[in-house]
């Protein structure tokens, strides 16, 4: 890669796996089907196994929020020689090289600060630090293309 023809890079920054909230409702879940089976095996009041079928319901409601979550956390940027993509979720956001005045780097977040009267600033937020590394080369690229886009060249 190398000069203001350069190809696409792409990136891609994901939190970490829900381990812990995948755990608990495994957890609950097995639980759960034990009253449900206990509850009606063992005629114990209806109660244990309404108590059973709530806590299942929960297990399943807590998996699918920590899965959910987990994937809308996730955000793809797109470097061209033109303009950055960001994508997150389904919303998608381009920002041309040339509006971007200052690029700033808050804890996890890293700020596109654009120039006055061309838009929004873009916020890109690294989900984990498992993804520190990408998010490391993303910002080395981000200052290569904009470098690129105001003609800075290396100085040797």
């Amino acid at each position: 890669m190398g000069g203001p023809g350069r190809q696409e890079a792409r990136f891609a920054l994901t939190a970490p796996a829900p381990v812990h909230s995948l755990a608990i409702s495994a957890v609950a879940a097995m639980v759960a089907a034990a009253m449900i089976v206990l509850g009606s095996a063992l005629e114990l009041p209806q109660v244990v196994t309404i108590a059973g079928v709530s806590l299942m319901i929960f297990a399943c409601m807590l998996a699918v929020v920590a899965l959910v979550l987990t994937a809308r956390l996730r955000t793809t940027l797109l470097l061209d020689s033109e303009s950055i993509t960001i994508i997150n979720g389904r919303r998608r956001r381009v920002v041309p090289w040339s509006t971007i005045d200052v690029v700033r780097r808050q804890g996890p977040r890293l700020l596109l600060i654009t120039k006055p009267g061309d838009g929004e600033d873009a916020t890109v937020i690294n989900p984990g630090t498992a993804t520190e590394t990408t998010f490391n080369a993303l910002i080395a690229e981000i200052q290569r293309r904009l470098d690129a886009d105001r003609g800075y060249g290396r100085v040797a």
